[in-house]
C-alpha cells in the first residue's frame, strides 16, 4: 500500500468509530484524534487501536507504540501503522 492511500483508509476507520456526529466534514490527515478534531476518548482511541490491528494485520506494543504523539492525527496513525510493516 502506498504512504497516500493509508492515511485516507485509517481516516475511515476512526471515522467509522467516531460516527458521523462527531466525524468533521473536513477530516483529513491531520485532523486531530481528540479535541477539536474526532472528539475521541480514550475508551474511542482504544476501540480505533483494535480497529486498525485487525484491518491492517498489525501488532501495537502498549508500551512503546500508544503514545501520545502517535495517537494524535490520522497521519500519525498512519505513519505508525506503516512502521509495523506492510499493509
Amino acid at each position: 500500500m502506498t504512504g497516500g492511500a493509508l492515511p485516507e483508509r485509517v481516516r475511515q476507520v476512526v471515522a467509522r468509530v467516531a460516527g458521523p456526529e462527531r466525524t468533521p466534514s473536513d477530516a483529513g490527515p491531520d485532523t486531530p484524534l481528540g479535541a477539536g478534531g474526532f472528539w475521541l476518548d480514550s475508551v474511542d482511541l482504544v476501540e480505533v487501536i483494535v480497529a486498525c490491528e485487525e484491518e491492517f494485520a498489525v501488532t501495537f506494543d502498549g508500551e512503546s507504540d500508544l503514545t501520545a504523539e502517535a495517537l494524535s492525527t490520522v497521519r500519525s496513525l498512519a505513519d505508525l501503522i506503516l512502521s509495523k510493516g506492510p499493509q
